[in-house]
């Protein structure tokens, strides 16, 4: 009560000094300033007034007063700037009373600051103290009050909205619960004016637009209003500052935060057409994110993408699922898709829309063909931590032996069934969309503007599509493609030998065995050889071309398509066979000793897989009744090779001159004669201790040191 007293009695004096202020002139009551109250002289004490008579008298210096106009009421009078310091010293002085009682005494404090506030209405001063000293004893919704009456009554003050930052970047981010909780409590259409201003303030597009979604997000009745013109804002800005980046900040705010909002709550009142455009630019987005961002992330994108084209399909009155539920998978929707789609071809009422028949099959399309390319080879997208081993499929015509499967095959049971799911769900889309020519020819326009010929990924799996169909030329155009821009594309060293190794598997397809040699011996000098004594037989994944099949299948005319890890070991018998059958290709055409020498050394490999084709060589040995291959003590080890070799010798049915091993300097010349044989028999001896080396590392060293002579074997015969 006394502090009270003290306040209301200084407020008291101030009121009569104000009476006595006339035309210019002020009089001052001597006696009612001195013998004020006690409490009035205690304070004057500690913070003693300004002697108004002084200052009239000329205390600065001149003879005459200086005089200011101010505004008391409705009256107009002129007084002493003095004056006028004499009521910031009081109010300043008030200040200083209430903080050194804010520890020790709230409610005096507050009391202070009231009479402060009633004397002085109009500072903004006191106004923004009282909320700092509500902020520091966490009163919430006093703050909340005092924060509303300074925006009502000073809105333009820069101290003000700095605490108005704070205040939403804590609603926004949630980095201080009690700012937040004051922002709460403030009335809604505070709350709207405060983030509307910021906003409005910011020059990024970017903060801008994060402001503008919390607001959104708060009062979804603001979308009609706010809505479509941030959607202008970020496509404008992004045509304007993005280049040839899909994934730029000014798209992944469109994409993944505000359509969402959009499309779920508001009605921004626009047609249909704007729908499927922003559908555009979240499939595009999508596709180059899913490839772009890491492994959480990936995760999210399309469950993301899915939910935005729920809430497009409800603003687009498409026809929905009943059956459909958050755990549908790729199939399912997939499924549904197609019944829409044979519905649509007897369709003459217009019942479905065709519209989403496209959009979703796109979408379909992008989903699994990036899920599969993740499934064959994490390490085609960037930032992937996976371990998984990279598997490629290459294709297979004909006979080649039965297959083995590899003890592994069983752990990626899992991998195969998600591996053929996204291979079909693909193949399907892609067919939908090229079965009407309306279809083909809008697909083929928007992959045209997105250049989706510079998504390795996408280009991969046609590859892989086109194969599976038979449809080698257009593999193989893609393939050329692809390789036409790797020096502008820079991809990784692992992709770069995925697209060599597919190169050779489609040109062998098109019998075109020199070119398919040439990316072989490119290949092995991109991958790195390390020999595993029990992984001589190809791992192999289930054929994707017929899903209920589970036996591995490879013989027979139809092509199919053999998963192998993407590796020198794994991939060697495809090798093997590819030059096999191109050397027999020219020894079908030509008599050469080199090219049976080559072939003698290849049907080594995975014994007695290509015996039959060794045979066919010794008997051409015999035919011809002579042989020389300077190679064959170097690679020839096989037990059974030379005990032919052997006995042709023995029987004299062929001439052999091969050149013995080169750290021997003994060789055979054309005369029989005891040191000659000698010579040949003990190089015999020797290559058959070696049999028990392994034929891959044998195979491995042959190609590598033999490139130039393999090929202008396999030149003879002029290519197709």
């Amino acid at each position: 009560m006394k502090v009270m007293f003290g306040c209301l009695a200084k407020m008291i004096n101030i009121r009569e000094v104000r009476k006595t202020w006339h035309f210019g002139e002020m009089h001052e009551d001597k006696n009612h300033i001195h013998d004020g109250n006690s409490a009035f002289k205690d304070t004057e004490k500690i913070f003693p007034l300004p002697r108004i008579n002084d200052r009239i008298q000329g205390k600065s210096g001149r003879g005459s007063p200086h005089k200011m106009s101010a505004s008391i009421g409705e009256l107009q009078i002129h007084c002493p700037a003095s004056i006028f310091d004499m009521a910031a010293n009081q109010e300043e002085w008030i200040l200083g009373v209430s903080k050194s009682q804010t520890d020790s005494d709230i409610y005096s404090a507050r009391s202070w600051l009231l009479t402060a506030k009633t004397i002085f209405p109009q500072s903004f001063r006191l106004q923004i103290e009282e909320y700092h000293l509500e902020l520091r004893k966490k009163n919430t919704e006093e703050c909340a009050r005092v924060l509303n009456e300074i925006y009502r009554d000073f809105s333009n003050e820069p101290q003000l909205w700095k605490e108005i930052e704070l205040l939403i970047e804590a609603t926004e981010k949630s980095n201080d619960d009690f700012r937040k909780e004051i922002f709460d409590h403030l009335p809604p259409i505070t709350q709207q004016g405060m983030i509307i201003g910021s906003a409005e303030s910011v020059v990024n597009v970017a903060h801008y637009c994060r402001l503008m979604l919390l607001l959104m997000n708060k009062f979804p009745e603001t979308i009609s209003k706010y809505g479509l013109a941030i959607t202008e804002k970020l496509v404008e800005t992004e045509r304007r500052v993005a280049e040839n980046n899909t994934v730029n900040y000014c798209r992944t705010l469109l994409v993944r935060k505000v359509l969402p909002v959009i499309c779920r709550y508001g009605n921004v009142g626009v047609s249909h057409k704007h729908f499927y455009k922003w559908l555009q630019k979240a499939t595009e987005f999508y596709a180059c994110f899913f490839t772009a961002s890491d492994d959480a992330e990936r995760r999210e994108s399309w469950t993301e993408m899915s939910k935005l084209l729920s809430w497009i399909a409800m603003r687009c009155e498409w026809s929905l699922d009943s059956n459909s539920s958050d755990n549908d998978s790729i199939s399912d929707r997939m499924s549904f898709m197609r019944d829409l789609f044979r519905r649509s071809r007897t369709d003459v009422d217009g019942a479905v829309n065709r519209k989403q028949i496209f959009y979703s099959t796109i979408i379909l399309l992008f989903e699994a063909a990036s899920t599969y390319m993740l499934l064959l080879d994490p390490s085609i997208y960037e930032d992937n931590s996976s371990t998984d081993q990279p598997y490629i499929h290459i294709c297979v015509v004909g006979d080649q032996g039965q297959p083995q499967t590899s003890p592994g095959m069983q752990g990626a049971s899992k991998r195969t069934s998600d591996l053929r799911e996204a291979y079909n769900v693909g193949k399907e889309a892609w067919n939908i969309l090229h079965s009407i020519d309306s279809f083909e020819k809008d697909f083929n326009h928007l992959t045209r503007r997105w250049k989706c010929e510079r998504w390795l990924w996408f280009q991969l799996f046609l590859v892989d599509l086109h194969n599976m169909d038979g449809n080698y030329k257009a593999a193989l155009s893609r393939l050329n493609a692809v390789e036409s821009k790797l020096q502008e594309l820079c991809p990784r060293k692992e992709v770069i030998s995925r697209i060599y190794c597919l190169l050779a598997s489609t040109l062998y397809s098109l019998e075109k065995f020199q070119e398919s040699c040439e990316y072989i011996f490119q290949l092995l000098s991109h991958l790195p050889y390390t020999y595993h004594p029990n992984s001589e037989q190809v791992t192999r994944l289930l054929p994707l071309g017929n899903p209920q099949n589970h036996d591995l299948l490879l013989g027979g005319a139809q092509p199919s398509l053999q998963s192998v890890v993407l590796s020198v070991e794994d991939l060697l018998p495809f090798w093997v066979h590819v030059f096999i059958s191109s050397l027999e290709s020219v020894m079908r055409s030509v008599e050469d000793d080199q090219v049976l020498g080559h072939l003698i050394i290849l049907s080594q490999y995975d014994w007695p897989r290509w015996k039959s084709q060794s045979s066919r060589v010794l008997t051409r040995l015999v035919e011809k009744r002579s042989f020389k291959f300077d190679l064959f003590f170097q690679y020839v080890i096989n037990i059974d090779i030379l005990e032919e070799i052997a006995y042709i010798k023995n029987q004299e049915t062929c001439k052999l001159n091969l050149k013995q091993n080169p750290t021997e300097r003994a060789h055979v010349t054309r005369g029989v004669n005891r040191e000659a044989d000698e010579e040949f028999w003990s190089a015999m001896k020797r290559n058959a201790q070696r049999s028990r080396e392994s034929a891959a590392d044998l195979v491995h060293r042959y190609l590598s040191e033999n490139r130039e002579v393999i090929l202008s074997c396999i030149n003879i015969v002029e290519p197709r």
